[in-house]
């Protein structure tokens, strides 16, 4: 986010002075949001009494005889943890938030009203089944109880800190859209490769494609698996156990003189996406988005029962993105069918990753390309659509800024592809002053993205929580629209299957990687891939399944799937590590997921011990890779001056001939960059160009290595004994509104850390950084969660931060300690277990 202007916060110091000088007004501050977890609270609109039993981490497990009043329950729940985080989610995904922050948002708010996410948030009320409706509007309804008879400040401290510096008026209430409208910045931000479309387009038309590809490397790499190693559609229906048969068509696009010609429409459309809080994270960045997932068939593992596991890699953050939660219905019935606990997201109700008392499901991010760029000829208010000009559809809409009595207006145009990027700001509306091919024309750049059609995507979610066998969790998938994910699964019986769902585009030309020509019909979208022919597997020979952002099937899959996967290093170390398992334990499983191996070091490290170094202090720092195994443990030296020396081979290789913003970020694809530069020495990318000297590979390994010794000295110690990859490798929890507001005193109230970690990118323990940030993490497992479907009371899990989402309750940050340390919390589900562990006990009953 961007961060928020000092002199709009100077009344925040003033509070925060306060509260050091006065510690009585801290607590009374503090403890004044605090909610209620004990004892009895009427709830308007239940139809009966609602247990909700928290342990003590605080997770709680919501009790009750129908499924109106099941998720009236856990809207009030979610509400009393973490209201702030939900208003602030609503806000963004309306484009509002400079109704909250003011003007240093109106730009963020702009972008997101030309996607308009809310606006197809609305239009996907009409579609959803009766139930999921009903589901919503009493989750909705349950929000609002807690709301009822609440001052802002009783809400949360986010509030009062806000309120002095001018906010008004009380939060407004809560809609059945508002938790479809998260839904949508969920699928934006899962499926987005637009930046990286926009790149590849710029940097075509400067290198050309030949380079350009060098940057891309090819998937898979020799010895990495996708994820299905098998399966070709055949007729109507994508057969599983089909032999590689099929081919793929050729892409095709714009050529390099309309790519020039197009650049500052394109370095518009790249930089407009950057806006946007990272909420989720990045692909770009380092680590970026991602996750790993694996399930095991009972034929493998010891108890004769299938395990699953999951850890979605996002934005670190405090909240985090996910909240533990358990939604049942006493009596389990056709009436009243939920008895699921698991992760869901605060502002949508049901669990999004988790288990019933059949089946469990995780996810993780497909790359799947359903986002295209579009390079449109416009004239005035019109388009080009082959060899005529037709009008663009216009919108106008007001943006609200605190402080500003009148609102802003802003005109939104779209092509029939999508919204024109270009109309985001001032800025890049003078794009359309830039000359095109075709006389009297400029280039804009419009984005065609599956999301802006409405779709039943709450309808799946619900559908996965009821799911009792692999039928009907493909049914349910059946209804994802976005975002699509590499969904994984496995049940009581032992059985294991994966799915790709979701609305993937079919081009008519193309294949996404790179803009299209929008006046040429011939690159429009001609429908979706039906989701019969979407891959599948169902209890593979392997007995295990691994799905973490690889490649999702190999070329013989006659659609592009995507072009942005993983390069394979996390999901081949877990693959190995399954094969090579004897029958997997519990305890066995849990520590893949801390397994630091770098596997992207056993090619670069034996080119750098192979170079000769003549000064005894660069020389000195060499040695430290002597015998490494690379393993990225927090107390690694080899891995602390590893880290630093990639660091700097990127910058040496890279930064003399791309231009600043397209500067490499690290992690998985410029691992993969690297790796096969290493084995051609004589590649111009190795040469610095600001010299007048032809530099090959070991010269600029060389290099690499000086400046890392040079550098590491300064930010840890001059003997290698001193070197601590965790002492620059840690984890700093920010709250994602005032924990980045730039204002010390602010940021204490809300942010947590440091903690030294290992990992890193490209690591299945992926705590990833941004190599232009420097080491710290910036994306990380926002959860772990281990299923035992032999034992389900076994199972195991753990959240980035904790439940709540009030800074100084015993619950903000709980778990983190123990998430940072790799470990883990019991995950019980049935009655007499959650009993056992309850710590709180709260009735809801109907009333007032």
């Amino acid at each position: 986010m961007r961060r928020l202007p000092r002199w709009l916060l100077f009344p925040a110091i003033v509070v925060v002075l306060a509260l050091v000088v006065l510690p009585f007004l801290a607590v009374s501050l503090v403890r004044e949001s605090t909610p209620t977890t004990e004892g009895r609270l009427t709830l308007p609109g239940l139809g009966a009494p609602v247990e909700v039993l928290r342990d003590a981490s605080g997770v709680p497990h919501v009790y009750a005889d129908n499924p109106e009043d099941l998720f009236e329950a856990q809207g009030f729940v979610a509400a009393q943890d973490r209201f702030f985080e939900m208003d602030f989610r609503r806000h963004l995904a309306a484009g509002r938030l400079a109704e909250l922050f003011g003007e240093s948002q109106v730009s963020t708010d702009a972008y997101v009203r030309t996607l308009g996410w809310r606006r197809v948030a609305e239009q996907e009320l009409r579609l959803l089944s009766s139930s999921t409706r009903r589901y919503l509007d009493a989750y909705a309804a349950g929000v609002n109880g807690y709301l009822r008879e609440r001052s802002p400040a009783e809400l949360s401290l986010e509030y009062r800190l806000l309120g002095v510096q001018g906010l008004r008026g009380a939060p407004e209430a809560w809609t059945a859209a508002d938790s479809l409208a998260w839904l949508k910045v969920m699928a934006w931000q899962l499926g987005s490769n637009q930046d990286d479309e926009a790149s590849r387009g710029l940097l075509s038309a400067t290198l050309g494609p030949g380079r350009v590809a060098e940057l891309y490397p090819q998937h898979p790499l020799e010895g990495y698996d996708p994820i299905l190693d098998r399966g070709d559609v055949r007729g109507r229906a994508f057969d599983p156990d089909a032999a590689l048969v099929s081919g793929r068509p050729a892409p095709a696009g714009l050529s390099r003189a309309q790519l020039q010609a197009a650049q500052p429409a394109l370095a518009g459309a790249a930089a407009v996406d950057r806006l946007l809080p990272a909420v989720l994270g990045t692909a770009d960045g380092a680590g970026g988005i991602g996750s790993n997932s694996f399930v095991v068939a009972g034929s493998r593992t010891a108890s004769g029962k299938a395990l699953l596991s999951n850890d979605p890699h996002l934005a670190t953050s405090i909240p985090s993105t996910f909240a533990q939660v358990g939604l049942h219905c006493r009596t389990v019935s056709k009436a009243c069918p939920f008895d699921v606990s698991g992760f869901s997201l605060a502002a949508v109700p049901g669990v999004v990753i988790g288990h019933n008392s059949a089946v469990a499901w995780g996810m993780t991010t497909s790359y799947a390309d359903v986002q295209d760029l579009y390079l449109e000829q416009v004239q005035g208010d019109t388009v080009r659509r082959g060899p005529v000009y037709e009008p663009l559809e216009q919108r106008t809409e007001e943006i609200r800024v605190r402080g500003e009595d009148q609102p802003r207006a802003l005109r939104i145009r779209s092509s029939r592809h999508g919204p024109l990027l270009s109309d985001v700001s001032a800025a890049l509306q003078r794009v359309g002053a830039q000359r095109g091919e075709s006389g009297g024309s400029g280039y804009a750049v419009s984005v065609a993205w599956v999301g802006s059609t409405p779709g039943r995507t709450m309808d799946a979610l619900l559908g996965l929580n009821r799911a009792q066998d692999f039928r009907q969790f493909r049914a349910a998938l059946a209804l994802l629209s976005a975002p699509s994910q590499n969904f994984v699964y496995a049940d009581t019986a032992g059985n294991i299957g994966y799915q790709l769902p979701g609305d993937l585009p079919v081009r008519g030309r193309g294949d996404g990687r790179t803009p299209s020509p929008g006046w040429d019909e011939r690159y429009d979208w001609t429908g979706r891939i039906p989701f019969a022919q979407l891959p599948y597997t169902y209890n593979p020979p392997s007995g295990y399944l691994v799905a973490a952002n690889q490649q999702v099937i190999g070329r013989q899959y006659p659609y592009p799937v995507g072009s942005g996967y993983s390069y394979g290093w996390r999901s081949q170390e877990i693959r190995d590590r399954l094969a090579d398992a004897p029958p997997l334990t519990l305890d066995a499983a849990e520590q893949i997921f801390y397994d630091e191996t770098v596997r992207p070091a056993a090619a670069l490290v034996p080119a750098l011990l192979k170079v000769r170094v003549a000064d005894p202090w660069v020389a000195e720092g060499q040695r430290t890779l002597v015998g490494w195994d690379y393993s990225a443990s927090a107390d690694s030296a080899p891995a602390a001056f590893y880290n630093v020396v990639v660091h700097d081979l990127l910058e040496l290789t890279f930064r003399d001939e791309l231009p600043q913003d397209q500067w490499p970020h690290g992690g998985d694809r410029w691992y993969a960059v690297l790796d096969r530069l290493l084995a051609d020495p004589d590649n111009a990318w190795w040469d610095d160009v600001t010299t007048p000297q032809v530099e090959r590979r070991d010269d600029i390994l060389l290099a690499a290595m000086t400046d890392a010794r040079s550098e590491i000295t300064s930010l840890m110690s001059r003997d290698p004994d001193g070197w601590r990859w965790g002492h620059l490798h840690q984890v700093r929890l920010e709250s994602l509104t005032l924990g980045q507001s730039g204002i010390a005193p602010v940021e204490a109230l809300f942010n947590r850390g440091h903690y030294p970690v290992g990992g890193g990118p490209a690591v299945v323990n992926a705590l990833g950084y941004d190599d232009l940030l420097g080491y710290g993490v910036t994306t990380a497992p926002t959860m772990r969660m281990l299923v035992d479907l032999g034992a389900l009371d076994g199972s195991r899990w753990i959240n980035q931060s904790g439940v709540s989402g009030h800074a100084f309750a015993e619950h903000y940050d709980d778990q983190t300690e123990l998430w940072a340390t790799n470990q883990m919390l019991p995950f019980v589900s049935s009655r007499p277990a959650v009993e056992a562990a309850t710590a709180d006990r709260l009735e809801l009953v109907p009333g007032g």
